[in-house]
């Protein structure tokens, strides 16, 4: 008896684990297929941003899906050409989006609505930010697929990521502000408000006249209690990159389109310069 049940009981095991490994295996497969399906499923093909006074900012489809975050490994979602509505109520921020082929935002200083059509490429990294306050307001996520050129097509494969804040491909979006330019910053404009009210903006210690369109970090070093720093777009809101009661050194990363621009202080409504992009 003991005999028998010693040369059976090995045989019983060894047909049971490769069993019970088949089962293993199927349960892990099915999981990863679902993880894969979900995290590359679009919930709709509008999205809704928004950023609030209280310096909430974020990204959702119709459901409420969170689409971007800060994590180490952002959300994936399919590549294509999405409806993007914006709800801006904050003057001290802005809602930015950007990455290959999208370069839209909204403006910090006023308060608006605007409805924007993006097209998002694949394997591609896009961000979304405060441009006042990129440190942490902000999100991230990614697209599906691999990336092409500009004005490619691709289906399928992994993801390809392209790194956050480097060069994109051309292209337009209607609503908003559009540029055709990279997203990375272009230089940066040294602006003063001195004691007296007067104001500076300089680019490299020349003074500020014409420039190419694209993003532009503003530095401004206020001496004066009672003047702001204020530029602004023909025909468009202002941008405050140093309230009137504020003393020291500002910066906001602002998205100079082509157009006639001024910069002024709210104390009066004269422009004291001007420059054109173009």
């Amino acid at each position: 008896m003991r005999s028998a049940t010693s040369h059976t009981s090995p045989i019983r095991r060894a047909r049971f684990i490769p069993a019970l490994l088949a089962m293993v295996l199927l349960g892990a497969t099915a999981a990863l297929e679902l993880g894969l399906a979900s995290s590359h499923a679009a919930v709709s093909p509008t999205m809704h941003a928004f950023v609030h006074e209280d310096q909430s900012i974020g990204l959702t489809f119709d459901d409420g899906t969170t689409v971007g975050n800060q994590a180490r490994n952002p959300p994936v979602i399919p590549p294509g050409t999405y409806t993007v509505r914006v709800v801006d109520d904050a003057t001290e921020h802005n809602f930015h989006l950007f990455g290959p082929g999208v370069d839209q935002a909204t403006d910090t200083g006023g308060t608006s609505s605007p409805t924007w059509t993006v097209t998002l490429q694949p394997g591609s990294t896009y961000t979304f930010q405060c441009d006042s306050h990129a440190d942490f307001m902000y999100g991230v996520f990614m697209t599906s697929g691999t990336a092409t050129s500009a004005g490619g097509t691709s289906t399928g494969g992994s993801s390809t990521v392209s790194s956050v804040g480097g060069s994109g491909a051309s292209g337009s979006s209607s609503g908003g502000k559009t540029s055709t330019s990279t997203v990375s910053l272009r230089g940066t404009l040294a602006g003063t408000v001195r004691s007296v009210g007067k104001l500076t903006l300089a680019l490299q210690g020349k003074p500020v006249s014409k420039l190419e369109p694209g993003r532009y970090k503003i530095t401004v070093a206020d001496k004066s209690a009672a003047r702001s720093f204020v530029v602004k777009e023909k025909g468009h809101a202002a941008v405050t990159i140093s309230s009137a009661s504020f003393v020291g050194t500002h910066s906001v990363t602002v998205n100079l389109t082509a157009g006639q621009w001024t910069f002024y202080t709210s104390a009066g409504a004269k422009s004291t310069g001007s420059f054109v992009v173009a």
